[in-house]
């Protein structure tokens, strides 16, 4: 049975944001998708093509599986509380969340990207394939999720097409949103457990400064950190 990739259509930065400042004031997903539709009417001509696209927005910021309501209210206050900078922590976090097809492609470019300096749509695919199948639909939303990334900052365009770099690393940001952003990666994750020390090189936060102190980390209700051997210490989520 083939897996569902849900992540299908290119979605920009400011149509996130959209999604997400509606969803902080309105619980009603009808009306949700109503002002999404209004508002992408300049942008997708398409009543399909827009239907599609709040389909994707709103499994990110309204749709999300209860297992995650928890991460979801917190990320929307949030979203209204802190620095409007740390939106995109948030956006990366909810999508991971939302879509294993997206965390898997930003999984394959922060490993590739720890061992070269650029990633190519081909080298994406090819990893892609391992787990989602040689399908067109696999090969046609990997590279609109790779074009939503370069137009949330995150990648770059070079002069070879399909060729990309990563733009500078973004923070730093407060204890609470990386906090969240580390349940969110944790939550993403099969095992939801990560090596400490290995926290600033997850490959799935690759656009990102990770430097959470281990103080924060413990002081978290959220977590806890288990010492595993001689020198390992690892953190895991603590389910209430």
């Amino acid at each position: 049975m083939a897996l569902n990739i849900g992540f299908d259509r290119r979605v920009k930065l400011e149509w996130l944001d959209a999604a997400a400042w509606k969803a902080a004031t309105e619980t009603d997903i009808a009306e949700v998708r109503k002002y999404l539709d209004d508002f992408l009417q300049s942008e997708c001509r398409s009543r399909e093509a827009r239907r599609k696209t709040i389909t994707v927005l709103t499994r990110i910021w309204v749709r999300l599986p209860q297992k995650h309501r928890s991460l979801q209210e917190r990320a929307l206050r949030i979203l209204t509380e802190d620095d409007p900078d740390t939106r995109l922590w948030l956006h990366w976090g909810m999508t991971l969340l939302a879509y294993p097809f997206f965390r898997d492609i930003a999984d394959i470019i922060g490993r590739l990207l720890t061992l070269q300096n650029e990633v190519s749509l081909e080298q994406i695919y090819r990893r892609l394939a391992e787990r989602w199948g040689e399908r067109s639909t696999v090969r046609r939303a990997s590279q609109r999720v790779v074009r939503s990334m370069v137009d949330w900052g995150v990648l770059q365009d070079t002069a070879l097409k399909g060729v990309y770099i990563p733009t500078a690393k973004k923070g730093p940001a407060s204890a609470s949103v990386q906090l969240w952003f580390l349940e969110a990666l944790l939550c993403s994750e099969a095992t939801q457990a990560v090596i400490l020390q290995q926290l600033p090189q997850l490959p799935t936060a690759f656009p990102f400064h990770l430097d959470i102190s281990v103080a924060n980390i413990r002081q978290s209700k959220r977590f806890e950190i288990q010492r595993q051997g001689l020198d390992l210490d690892m953190v895991t989520i603590v389910h209430r």
